[in-house]
């Protein structure tokens, strides 16, 4: 018995051992929210942006054999109200942005759903009630509409990493930037209307992909 207890005993220092180097150590589960982004992390988004994030059923223009048919929208198309929004440091909770027609343009599609504590950068987007749907047409001021999806990505230059999504980023390092990030505090110019028929499914929570519809 006592050497059971023993036994038992080392195993949990081990593993708090483990746990303690992955917490300094910055690293994170699969499905969590991932590790944020140094601003000095020279990163090429807009290339291979949708191959790690990959379409959903739902979005504007998705193909596959269980698309819900909505149609490729443009930025024309998001004549509704326009909302300012900033924020501060990146990431800013907005899980994933899909490309319009002719792969032109960017429209919000999932947002973390909740902020976890006052200050959260992955709460921002949350906090000041981005919704799916929104249409990117201004960032600090200057009108991003109409221009290549990866321009605007690479201008936002936000995006939640995992150790899922490793491989493409690391080859679309290899690629030129299309554009230039902007620095934070950062302004970005929503509009909606162009998502306004989309059957958004909810945004639910797992223990093992995190936030996901």
């Amino acid at each position: 018995m006592a050497r059971d207890n023993q036994r038992a005993g080392s195993t949990v220092l081990v593993c708090l051992a483990l746990l303690a180097f992955v917490w300094s150590n910055g690293l994170s589960f699969v499905g969590s929210a991932g590790r944020s982004r140094s601003d000095r992390t020279v990163m090429n988004i807009g290339h291979g942006y949708q191959e790690r994030m990959s379409a959903r059923q739902h979005d504007p223009g998705f193909t596959g054999a269980e698309s819900k048919g909505a149609a490729p929208f443009t930025a024309a198309q998001a004549n509704g109200a326009a909302y300012d929004v900033t924020f501060k440091k990146r990431p800013f909770g907005i899980l994933r942005y899909a490309p319009g027609a002719n792969m032109m343009d960017a429209m919000v599609m999932e947002i973390i759903p909740k902020s976890r504590y006052p200050g959260d950068p992955q709460g921002q987007a949350f906090a000041a009630g981005v919704q799916s749907g929104w249409v990117i047409k201004a960032i600090n001021g200057a009108n991003v509409a109409g221009q290549p999806f990866a321009v605007i990505m690479d201008m936002l230059d936000d995006e939640v990493m995992d150790q899922r999504m490793s491989q493409h980023f690391y080859a679309s390092e290899k690629e030129p930037r299309s554009g230039t990030p902007v620095d934070p505090p950062i302004t970005v110019t929503y509009q909606e209307g162009a998502g306004k028929d989309i059957q958004w499914p909810e945004m639910k929570e797992d223990i093992w992909e995190g936030f996901t519809r």
